[in-house]
Formats: structure tokens, sequence, C-alpha cells
């Protein structure tokens, strides 16, 4: 199989995982990302399971704000795992500060330049208290 072959074969499933994702309501969405052991998709590998957090992204919400808020800081979390479910926390809480979204993901500034991700985290908890709508 060339990697052309191989490219168009993923996208092909991850198509069908994300339609799949799509189709489920919020409530269900969140039980799936509620549970660890959840082995159906595979979502806490942090490999190429992150159809899930699209999904979220699209369907979710202020009631999908805190546990997306509690798995992006939870630094134990697998990067790949924090970084999609950043972007999904993000949209849903409408925040579009790019550098912000940077210094939460990465824990650096729009320079590339180290920031302490914990302060941007505090931040982050702090907008979601003052933002009467909970994001």
């Amino acid at each position: 199989m060339t990697y052309e072959e191989f490219q168009k074969q993923y996208e092909v499933e991850s198509d069908k995982v994300f339609a799949k994702l799509s189709s489920l309501s919020e409530d269900a969405l969140l039980k799936i990302i509620g549970d660890k052991s959840e082995e159906r998709f595979k979502i806490w590998k942090g490999q190429d399971n992150y159809q899930i957090w699209h999904a979220l992204g699209e369907s979710g919400t202020e009631k999908s704000i805190q546990p997306l808020f509690e798995i992006v800081s939870n630094l134990g979390n697998e990067y790949l795992v924090r970084y999609h479910a950043c972007t999904a926390l993000f949209k849903i809480a409408k925040l579009e500060d790019e550098d912000f979204k940077r210094q939460v993901q990465y824990g650096l500034d729009k320079n590339r330049q180290p920031v302490d991700q914990q302060q941007a985290f505090l931040k982050l908890q702090e907008i979601k208290r003052w933002n009467p709508s909970g994001a």
C-alpha cells in the first residue's frame, strides 16, 4: 500500500467515525469522554482518535465546557487528547484569542516563547466564571 492509498483509507475511516459520533447527542458524547476505560473509540490513547473532539466541538453547548476544561487542564492526559479537547472547548466557549489558545494548548505564546501554562489554565477558569453563559 502506498502512502497515498494509506492516507485515503485513513480519511475514509476517519469520516465514518466522525459521522457516527456526530449522530450522537451531546449527553452521549459526554458519557463517552467521561469514561477513561472507554475502548470503543479509543479516545484516551492520544493517537489518531480525535473525531470525538470535533463532533463535540460541533454540537456541544455550555454543558460541555466544564468536562472539556477538566480534560484540557489535566497535564496527565495525553497531549493530543488535551490539544483536540482544547480546540473543542475554545469553539464552544466562542473564545477566538489564538495566542491564549496556544498558551493553554502548548504552554507557548505567539512567539513560541514558554509561558506558565498553569496560569493560562487559571485565566481560562476565570473567564468561565465571569461569563454569564458559563462559557
